[in-house]
Formats: structure tokens, sequence, C-alpha cells
């Protein structure tokens, strides 16, 4: 049985001639793009069927009016359930207007952002407004369809600075509308506000940040469209469909940032786990191979460029070292060998947020307007040292794997072997036919062995490689802990605020008042079990306007970006002066995870590091999964890491980074270790 895509998609070029909106050049065009898009991959995948309903559900110009775009949802979206996809697609004017009474404590500048139809700005007409927009994904999600929204405008309350650049972004609307306007009830607004409300399942990937605006681009054939959608779409093109949202914006970004100063793509999802999902959620994107993405920056550096630097743990090579690259289609996703790569390159520059490349062999294959994938093929000496000890035959086909787990069959990048124990990080035990990675300091087991029950097989290569795999988590994992600020940076400590709030139960506390390692204590109450509840408020205190973001790292060796602000890459940190300068995260309850839980860990870490830039950077290179293995102990006591599947795979020095331009960054870590009781 065909599953269904149901689609809304909207544009706007030509608004109302009463409304006073201007005109726009490259929404249609991102309309009809999307919708050839589906077209087609319906046609190259035959168990899906793009359903065209009486309701109307392509609409553009003066069909985009509120009322339509509403009943598009009501009446077209809303017949999708748990086995279709939902698309939402908006390309036209974003805008503000001013917030009704019940959601200013939510907006500290007192505007909503909303969705300009074609109608908004004439005499009677209102806008689609955030809250209304959550409110139909809210009702569509309740058949739990697989939900996607793309928008391609922009809310900014802030100009663009080049006049000539067309933006997707009308004037503030200073009208205010009673809530009995809005297409909800004062109902749900109250159960919106209360603390069990939790919004519509969805994935929403916007164009811009909200200070930022949406422009408008002219590619070489002369059709102009939003810069957003046209390499969101060859993004998609050349991945051949398949790639998980997160690679996907990561793609757009880099694209996006190397024709546009002042945009950065967004994504936001309410479940974390959707971001690895493939677009649309129609086929399983796999694991991303361990890549960057290459792309060509003709706005500021008119040269290659790879996105990631100092900030996510590229060195800066020393005198007569080189880091190379091995250059590959960006479709190439497992087969990362010698036969599929299109050229080497070089790093030239390391900045905090990105690195400048060279070319070094045969660049004839490569266009300026494509993102490719590279993977780093040499680097520097690793910095971890291991020792392997015990049984003969085990040992020696860790040391073949470790001279083989690198790019290209070639040495690990992160490891090598001592043949000395002074000064060193881990130990790798055979024993009994199973694997052990141990702490230096008191050789206690960091995770479980492999495998984990001795069975007939005992040692192979398959599980040689696999321990040398942990020990490049676990280095990883070092590296980003061990990221610190470069003695040139000019952001002072004290200029970035990160206050961690706790709540156990009644009890609150502070790292502002904290004179010890935090402990977040669960609560028994009522014959359960709940966990503290986390908020972050970080504060700007300098005179200029930074980024930042908090990078996780948990005791099941996993870093991610916690679920505290909308954000995924870096967050627009205002200076003192500004509104804004001050940032309260959500509140979330953390927990520790049950299969620790199982084997009778009550206690389990979790270290917040906050990364502060005056540059805009990407900090969701540094996600990783989590070791599916603890520690068989009752006391977490190792380092945390994550896994070889995420973009962001390698951190690559241990040593100080110093950048070498006018970008400055820094970090802090705020550690605290959640605690459960053994009895209530």
């Amino acid at each position: 049985m065909a599953k269904n895509i149901y689609a809304l998609l909207v544009g706007i070029d030509k608004y109302h001639p009463n409304s006073g909106v201007p005109c726009l050049y490259g929404c249609v065009n991102d309309i009809k793009a999307i919708e050839a898009y589906l077209r087609k991959r319906i046609i190259t995948g035959s168990e899906w069927q793009l359903v065209e309903s009486d309701v109307p559900w392509l609409l553009i110009n003066e069909h985009s009016t509120r009322r339509a775009i509403i009943n598009g949802f009501q009446q077209h979206l809303y017949k999708a359930d748990s086995e279709d996809i939902a698309l939402f697609y908006f390309a036209g004017h974003g805008s503000q207007e001013a917030a009704p009474q019940e959601f200013c404590s939510e907006e500290p500048d007192h505007l909503i952002e909303n969705l300009v139809c074609y109608d908004s700005r004439t005499q009677n007409g209102l806008h689609l407004a955030d809250k209304e927009l959550d409110y139909l994904i809210y009702q569509l999600a309740k058949n739990n369809p697989h939900i996607l929204v793309i928008l391609d405008c922009c809310h900014s309350g802030t100009g663009t600075r080049n006049p000539e650049v067309a933006v997707r972004q009308a004037v503030v609307d200073g009208r205010r509308r009673d809530l009995k306007d809005f297409i909800f009830s004062e109902q749900w607004v109250r159960d919106r506000n209360s603390a069990n409300y939790k919004p519509g399942r969805h994935v929403t990937l916007a164009a811009c940040r909200s200070h930022e605006t949406a422009k408008e681009y002219t590619p070489e054939d002369g059709v102009t469209r939003g810069v957003f959608s046209y390499f969101l779409m060859r993004s998609l093109h050349n991945s051949n469909n398949i790639i998980s949202y997160i690679d996907l914006i990561s793609n757009t970004r880099a694209l996006v940032s190397g024709k546009k100063q002042e945009q950065s793509p967004q994504i936001e999802a309410t479940h974390s786990e959707d971001l690895n999902q493939a677009f649309l959620g129609m086929y399983d994107a796999g694991d991303r191979s361990a890549c960057f993405h290459l792309t060509y920056n003709s706005k500021k550096y008119d040269t290659w460029v790879i996105n990631a630097g100092a900030l996510h743990g590229i060195p800066i090579p020393s005198k007569g070292e080189e880091i190379l690259l091995a250059i590959f289609p960006d479709n190439t996703r497992e087969q990362l060998s010698q036969e599929n790569e299109i050229c080497q390159a070089k790093l030239t520059q390391v900045l905090p947020e990105l690195s400048l490349v060279e070319i070094i062999n045969d660049s004839t294959n490569l266009s300026n307007e494509q993102a490719y994938c590279a993977v780093i093929a040499s680097l520097p000496l690793p910095q971890l040292k291991a020792y392997f000890q015990g049984d003969t035959t085990g040992v020696e086909l860790a040391r073949q794997a470790l001279l083989t787990s690198g790019y290209n069959e070639q040495h690990s990048l992160f490891v090598r072997e001592v043949t000395e124990r002074k000064d060193v990080n881990f130990y790798v035990e055979a024993s009994n036919g199973q694997y052990w990675i141990k702490q230096a300091s008191n050789q206690s087991p960091l995770v479980a062995p492999i495998p984990e029950i001795p069975d007939g097989d005992g040692y192979t290569f398959k599980r040689a490689h696999q321990v040398i795999q942990r020990l490049e988590h676990i280095a990883r994992w070092q590296n980003i802990i061990e990221l610190k600020s470069p003695p040139t940076s000019r952001i002072k400590q004290s200029d970035v605020e990160m206050e961690v709030i706790i709540c156990s139960g009644e009890k609150v506390f502070s790292s502002k008042s904290a004179t010890s390692e935090m402990r977040g204590e669960y609560t028994y109450n009522n014959g359960k079990w709940k966990g503290p509840i986390i908020q972050i408020i970080v504060t700007n205190k300098s005179s200029r306007d930074l980024y930042f973001q908090i990078v996780e790292l948990a005791g099941d060796y996993e870093v991610c970006i916690p679920p505290f602000f909308r954000e995924r890459s870096s967050l627009f940190l205002p200076n003192k002066t500004k509104q804004g300068a001050i940032i309260e995260s959500k509140k979330v309850t953390y927990g520790i995870p049950k299969n620790y839980l199982a084997k009778g860990i009550t206690e389990y870490q979790e270290i917040f590091k906050l990364i502060v830039s005056t540059s805009d950077f990407d900090a969701s290179l540094l996600t990783q999964k989590g070791l599916d293995s603890q520690p068989p102990t009752t006391r977490y006591t190792g380092g945390l890491t994550g896994s070889l599947n995420r973009l962001m795979n390698q951190v690559y020095t241990r040593e100080a980074i110093h950048s070498e331009r006018n970008d400055h960054w820094m970090t802090k870590e705020v550690s605290l270790t959640l605690v459960r009781r053994l009895y209530g």
C-alpha cells in the first residue's frame, strides 16, 4: 500500500496591491522547485504518492491568503496519519507584530513573529502568528505523521546592511490584536503555558537566525531564488536524497555562508532523535562517515574552506607539519576510499569557526556551488598514549587494528602505542578472550569489555578494531573537554557568565554560589523518583556582541547540544547595552540513563561546557552519540565522548590552540553529578 505525502506549499512574490508590502522575486521559483523535487521523488520511489486533494495545497501569490493557508492545514494536512508525511513550506515575507499581554512574558521585546500572508497587511487582514503555527502543528501531530516545516523568510527587527539585497522581511506591524482574534482558544493558551504541555512533534528548517535576514540569490542560470531554498535543494540533489536533517542543514549552512554574510540556516526538532532521520523521514539516512563540508567561500575569503576550526579542535600545524584532506563527492557516505577520491587538499589557516583550504592537485572536477566531503587524511602525531598488555594473540590483533584504523587503512589519527608505562593515558588489556580499556591511575575499567561475556570466539580482528574505535572515542572527548581559551583571546573569563541552577524538589542550588562540584539529587514523592530540574542563564557583561553555545558531555560518553535552547549551532548574545544580553534557557529535567540504574550505578557525571566566540560557529559539529556499554562499576569514574557516526567526528589536539586572526573565543565549564539514592 502506497504511503502518502501531504504537502502545503506557499510562495508569495507579489502581495496585495493595497498592503504596501514590497515584492520579492524568488519565492514562487522556490515553491516550483520543491514541487518538482517531490514529484521526482515520487517517480523514483513507488511506495510514496503525493496527495492532491480538492483543497488547494499549492498556493501562489494572491491564492496565499491567511484563510487559504489555515484551510490547507485543517482540510488537507490534517488528513495525514502515522504512516504519512506532512510538509509545510513557506517562502515569502516574515515580520513581527505587537504581542498580546498573554504572550509578553515569553517575548522580552513584546513582539511575536509571524508569516506575512498575501492579505495580511490589508485593512482587516491578519498575519499567521508563530503561536498560531504552533497550534496548527499541535493539532496536526495528534495523528502522528512525520511533520516537516520549512520557512524561507525572516522576522528580524533589524534591516539588511546592503539595501541592494532583496530580503524576505517586512517592517514590524504595530497593530495589536486581541487574543480572540487568534485561531486558538484561551484554554489552549492556558494549556500551552502549563508544565505538562508538549508541542506537536516536528522538525523545522529555517533560513536564518531570529536577528538575521533571509536573502535572495541569483545563480548562474539567472533564475532568482531564496539563497536558503536554492542551496537546500542543491544539497538534497547532491546527496542522492539520502541525508539526515542535521547533515542537510550543516551542508546548506556551509554553502549559504560562502555566498551571503549574516545568514545562518537553523534547525529545530522537538525530539532530538529526529535530527538523524533522513529528509522527510522517507528513508534511513544511515551512518554518516567522518567528514566535514568543503565549500567555496566567494563572499569573504575567495578560497575553499571547511566548516570547522579551532573551536572544533582543529590544531594549528607547527612549522613543517601539514594537515591533509581527502576530498570526496558529498553523496559518498560509506565508500570513503581512494578510488572515490576527487582530489587532495591541505589546511592553510585555522580560524576559530572554519579553516582555509588549498587544493594541492587537480581541482577541475570541483564546482564552486557544490559542497564536498572532506576527510582528515594526515595529522601531526596523535596525543593519546595507550599501553597494550595481556595475552599475546589479543595484543597483536589490537596492534594491527591500530595501524589500519585511519583513513585508507592508515595508522589511527588519535592513538599511539607506547612501550613504557610512564605518562600512559590508558591501558588496553587482552585477558581471557576479552578486551578491556582501563584508566592509567588505578587500572579500573572505563567501559564494558569486548565482548561483555566471554565466548568461544575469543580474540578477533573485528573485536580488536572495536576496542581501537573506543579508544579514539575517548580521545575525542578528552580533546573537547580540554579545549581551552587561547591566551591571545580578547574575551575574558569575566565577560560572559554561565549560571547553572539545579532544583531538586524544593531545594535550589546555583553554580554562582557553589564551593564544590554541584550535585543534582533525585527526589522521591508519591512512590516515584524524579530527576532534578536544570536551567542555564548566560549573561554578556562585555561591550561586544558575541555568539555562544552549551555543549553537554554526559556520563554515557555522549557529546550533545542539550535541549536548553532551540538553536543547535550557536546563539547570538548581544552586548551588555542591548536587550537580550541575558538569556535564560528553558527548564529541563535530567536523569541517569535506565541502563546505568539497572546496573546499580547511582551517580552519573554531567559537564556543561560554554563556548563563546566573536564569530558565528557551528557547535553541532561536536555532537557525538554515546557508547552503548557502561562500565561495570557502581560509580562512574571515567572520561566521556561520542561515536564515529556524526559530522564532527574528530577533535584533534590536546595542546593550547592559538587563533591567527582577530576573531576571539573562550570556554568555561560547570560539572555536576546526578545522584539517586538506593531507597526512597
